[in-house]
């Protein structure tokens, strides 16, 4: 499962919140997605950490 995919199923983030930060993950290829939802304010990096483990 993608790092997405777990993050909504864990209900870190919601599907819409991961669609617009996959949407600015392509205009700014160089940023991670976590980076991405992080300054987006979706999530934090504590939050997306302790749910990959």
């Amino acid at each position: 499962m993608a790092m997405g995919e777990t993050l909504v199923s864990k209900g870190i983030i919601t599907a819409d919140q991961l669609n617009k930060a996959l949407e600015e993950q392509k205009s700014n290829s160089s940023s991670k997605l976590g980076e991405i939802l992080v300054k987006l304010g979706f999530t934090t990096a504590d939050k997306i950490e302790a749910a990959l483990k």
